[in-house]
């Protein structure tokens, strides 16, 4: 995989990033709940249903994460321009070492909440960032 195509498959992933963030956010609402309520219903499996609905902590808890979730994609979408990986070659792997102290921390908070279909979504973010973060620290 060349540097270019690693660039763009980073950037792709920094959008997927933000999308999920703004469909999380959205969550927040019960009225633009839905998308965020099936994935729920899907990580608890089967599908049931379970939950219809939000409760009050939750929908805030959504809007953090969803926040959060927006501000780690725009970051990382804005540090990955050829320009900035010229400027501090070391980015991809500070990147590499954060991604996997989220997945970490995420994948054991969601084993300890009774949600273990959350780290099959966590291991697909895992696989938008890793390939192209690896070709780019290997190329630096």
């Amino acid at each position: 995989m060349t540097v270019q195509t690693s660039m763009i498959w980073l950037r792709v992933a920094c959008g997927i990033t933000i999308v999920t963030g703004l469909i999380c956010a959205l969550a927040s609402y019960p009225a633009t709940a839905g998308v965020w309520l099936w994935l729920f219903d899907l990580l608890k499996w089967p599908l049931d249903g379970d939950p219809a609905f939000f409760s009050d902590d939750t929908r805030a808890v959504n809007a953090v994460l969803g926040g959060t979730m927006v501000g780690w994609g725009v970051l990382m979408y804005l540090l990955a321009t050829p320009q900035r990986l010229h400027a501090l070659p070391e980015l991809p792997r500070l990147l590499l070492i954060g991604l996997m102290a989220w997945f970490v921390v995420d994948c054991i908070g969601s084993l300890a909440a009774g949600l273990p279909g959350n780290l099959v979504l966590n291991v697909g973010f895992l696989v938008l960032f890793v390939p192209p973060l690896l070709v780019l620290h290997r190329q630096r």
